[in-house]
This record gives C-alpha cells, sequence and structure tokens, in this order.
C-alpha cells in the first residue's frame, strides 16, 4: 500500500487545530483550548467511569470525548449560558461535521461521524455519560475562579437549568453536581 506522507499529514493536522480553539474558560490567565477540554473530559470520565452503576463501553465513551467537539475547529466553541444560540448554530454545527469528514484522514471519517451524532443525539447511556461529563467538566475548570463565574454571570439557577438534567441519569455525578453548588455557594461564587 503507498501513502501519501504530505496528505496524510495535512488531514492529521486538520483534527490537531482543535487545540487553536478558544473556550470561555481560562487556563493560567489565557483561554482553555477545545483540546484542553477534551483531555480534561477524558480524564473525568476516568475518574467516574468506575462509579456510575450502569456498565458502559469505556472505549466508546474515550472515542466519543476525543470528538466531541472536533466541530469547533470550524464552527467555534458555544458558550453554554448564550441564550441567543439558535437554531442557525445546529446548522453551523451540521455544515461543520460535514466540511471536517472531507478533511480529516478517511480512515477516521466514518468513526469520527458516527461517534460525534450519537453523542449529539444522546440517545445511548454512553453519549448521556459524555453529555453529563462534558456539562461538568467547565464547572471543575473553574471553581477556583470565582471571578470567572461572576464574569460571565454564572448563577445556580442558570447552571441548573443548562447542566442539570444531563447529570440525573448518573447519582455519583450528579451528587458532585450538588457540591460543587454548595461549594459555590458557601464560597459566594454567586
Amino acid at each position: 500500500m503507498k501513502m501519501n506522507i504530505n496528505e496524510e499529514m495535512r488531514n492529521l493536522h486538520q483534527l490537531f487545530l482543535l487545540k487553536e480553539v478558544d473556550r470561555r474558560g481560562l487556563v493560567k490567565n489565557r483561554p482553555e483550548s477545545s483540546a484542553e477540554h477534551t483531555w480534561s473530559c477524558m480524564i473525568l470520565a476516568q475518574y467516574f467511569l468506575p462509579k456510575v452503576s450502569q456498565f458502559l463501553d469505556e472505549k466508546k465513551v474515550m472515542r466519543m470525548l476525543l470528538y466531541h467537539d472536533v466541530i469547533e475547529i470550524e464552527a467555534g466553541d458555544t458558550f453554554v449560558f448564550d441564550d441567543n444560540l439558535t437554531s442557525e448554530q445546529r446548522k453551523k454545527e451540521y455544515s461543520a461535521l460535514e466540511k471536517m469528514r472531507k478533511r480529516i484522514p478517511k480512515s477516521l471519517s466514518h468513526d469520527f461521524i458516527s461517534i460525534w451524532k450519537e453523542f449529539d443525539e444522546n440517545s445511548t447511556p454512553e453519549a448521556k455519560f459524555c453529555q453529563a461529563i462534558d456539562k461538568l467538566d467547565p464547572m471543575i475548570q473553574s471553581a477556583f475562579s470565582k471571578d470567572e463565574w461572576k464574569k460571565n454571570g454564572i448563577t445556580e439557577k442558570k447552571l441548573r437549568q443548562k447542566k442539570q438534567h444531563y447529570l440525573e441519569p448518573f447519582p455519583e455525578m450528579k451528587l458532585f453536581f450538588e457540591e460543587l453548588i454548595k461549594y459555590a455557594k458557601k464560597n459566594r461564587y454567586f
């Protein structure tokens, strides 16, 4: 089998661009990258997988978390507390999905598309788990930065509206969420 190394490197590099996508959260006074968020989600999955009561396919969970934000390379990060998100953002994400499918290595594109759609549809236990992890991660990332919460107008009500229902299927994660809320209240984050 002959390989065009230039093409393969170009296609692989498309996925590396996730390192350049800035999120709202901060790491040492600079924006967290979507790649850093992906990494911390995978760490959280390793932490919570042994704690949840239902069986989850660990390999699928890790693949789903690995790919869940790749569309942000094209579509940009979506701030969960932005009340102006519309169906236009959904169209933008699906357009980004198609663009990324064409730009990444063919050997990865089918898995990327199917696993991302499963995550987006939130229809399997693994997708529900990954969605919960994705919602919990920014809270932990910013847990020691009270100013970030205040600057972004994060309130207990907003956290519960935007995140709580994703955590409900996993009592162990829901308990962690509740403890984070208590911590934030005690330390006057809101």
